[in-house]
């Protein structure tokens, strides 16, 4: 019995907490952003977004490199509604613990006139670990060449 009790206080002493993968937690932040897409949540792909992040939009005629550009940009969530992304295929490249980057093809659609389009695209999306979580550094979308 003493035995059994040296054994449960040394694993409980020198175990090693299990965190999660950095992959799975930046993952978080993409599918954070399809939620918050498809509902139009401005404020919620906002919040994603890194103080000091760098967005090349989809349509975007300039890069946006202040939260007040990147939200700009976003407001046009709120037309052409219902929309929606879907990830149609994600490559992951973990950098570091704290650097994670996406890439690969994605299709949005949003909605005009009760008529939905559909736009494939390709993105790169590089998730990183501040102070306050994970969240977006780089995001570029464009239109997926035929």
């Amino acid at each position: 019995m003493r035995a059994l009790i040296l054994i449960i206080v040394a694993a409980t002493l020198f175990h090693t907490p299990c965190f999660a993968d950095p992959k799975e937690d930046a993952f978080e932040v993409v599918k954070s952003f399809e939620t918050a897409f498809d509902a139009s949540d401005v404020a919620g792909v906002d919040k994603l977004f890194a103080p000091d992040a760098v967005f090349l939009g989809t349509v975007s005629p300039k890069v946006a490199t202040t939260p007040q550009d990147i939200d700009a940009y976003f407001q046009g969530l709120k037309k052409l509604t219902p929309r929606k992304i879907v990830f149609d295929q994600v490559e992951t490249r973990v950098l570091s613990e704290t650097a994670v980057l996406f890439t690969g093809l994605d299709t949005f659609s949003q909605t005009k006139d009760g008529v939905v389009i559909e736009i494939p695209a390709r993105f790169s999306m590089l998730v990183v670990k501040i102070e306050t979580g994970w969240h977006i550094l780089h995001f570029h979308s464009s239109v997926r060449p035929n």
